[in-house]
């Protein structure tokens, strides 16, 4: 409530000084008192401006021989007041009260046909308190959904529901706006990743199909490639914004995987695809290691990933990345079982040259 009294304080004075100053342009006299009158005004919603605009319109034309001072005046008020009421006050009470600008409209209609002048001039005040009762009493929590600024799901369910619309273009636009504020292997840790576990719980209920799994994979692939231009790195824009302290801590995270050069490696990982990632059983496993896989790509380690399909089944199984010196194995959910993780290091074991590379399995 203070922060909205403070914005319609801030809103009201800049209105005032507008209007000052276009009146004092146009010609018009006292005009600093009629901007005075006009910022005071707008404390009476919607109507307050038209009523603070007929004094200044009044003396224009009273002063004026022509018609030229009273027009520019009335044309004032009636680009100033519909600019500042309903463009520049929504959008400054939506952010700073909790509530969304459609929910002030709205609001401001019911409140005003429930009690007329006296809801005008409350609408906002009230509807701030029932979305603050809705964040805190659970009964009323669909109030705070309906009106609040808030989103009602959150970021990983948002992703996953576009998952399942095959939406891969408003899915990386979602990633981008995040990518502003934290490094991208922080993002694929926060949202794609539990993005795909809800797609496992779903899948181990019989909700998912396996077509509908790997359609889920694609849009995973086509929206991990958009983000390719990306760097593993915190934005310059959010080192600025944070702490410094907080910063270096956040870097230094970031920083304990460095970039290398291939000619910075040992001789034994100087071959084309060093590290192996391996879907173990299904495609949500292969999403997750498409994404690994670009994160080691952009630490200088480039990465293989083998198709979930080629080592599911005893019949086909397959390795490409023969020279590997690293097996990264993803998994999901309750598949993860001790039976089918001996047998693939097994299977691995025989593939691989030599026994050299080292079997890791990453528990998703």
């Amino acid at each position: 409530m203070s922060r909205f009294f403070l914005m319609q304080t801030v809103l009201n004075a800049g209105f005032g000084i507008v209007i000052a100053v276009g009146l004092t342009i146009i010609g018009v006299p006292n005009a600093v008192v009629w901007g005075l009158l006009a910022g005071f005004m707008r404390y009476v919603p919607f109507v307050g401006g038209f009523i603070a605009a007929f004094f200044p319109i009044a003396v224009a034309a009273a002063v004026d021989p022509g018609w030229s001072m009273m027009l520019w005046t009335a044309a004032l008020f009636l680009i100033a007041e519909p600019v500042a009421g309903h463009i520049i006050e929504p959008l400054l009470y939506g952010k700073h009260t909790g509530l969304s600008p459609v929910a002030i409209v709205i609001a401001t209609i019911f409140w005003t046909i429930l009690w007329g002048p006296i809801g005008l001039l409350l609408a906002t005040p009230l509807t701030v308190c029932l979305v603050v009762l809705g964040k805190h009493v659970e009964a009323l929590s669909f109030v705070d959904v309906l009106l609040g600024d808030e989103p009602a799901l959150e970021q990983e369910e948002r992703f996953y529901q576009r998952l399942l619309a095959g939406d891969a273009t408003e899915a990386a636009d979602q990633a981008e706006e995040a990518l502003k504020n934290q490094p991208l292997s922080a993002y694929y840790d926060a949202v794609p990743m539990k993005a795909l576990a809800l797609a496992q719980a779903d899948s181990a209920q019989g909700k998912l199909s396996r077509q509908r799994q790997l359609e889920l994979r694609e849009v995973i692939e086509e929206i991990v490639d958009d983000l390719s231009d990306h760097a593993d790195e915190l934005p310059a824009k959010a080192k600025k914004k944070a702490d410094p302290d907080a910063a270096d801590q956040q870097e230094t995270a970031v920083n304990l995987a460095p970039v290398v050069s291939k000619e910075q490696l040992r001789p034994e990982w100087q071959v084309p695809f060093p590290v192996l990632c391996i879907a173990s059983r299904r495609p949500l496993d292969e999403g997750a290691s498409v994404m690994l896989a670009q994160i080691l790509g952009k630490h200088g380690l480039a990465a293989w990933v083998q198709p979930f399909a080629d080592v599911a089944s005893v019949k086909n199984f397959k390795i490409d990345a023969l020279d590997a010196r690293l097996v990264c194995v993803s998994y999901f959910g309750a598949q993860a079982t001790p039976t089918h993780m001996r047998y693939l290091i097994r299977r691995l074991s025989d593939c691989i040259r030599d026994g050299a590379a080292i079997p890791m399995l990453a528990y998703q």
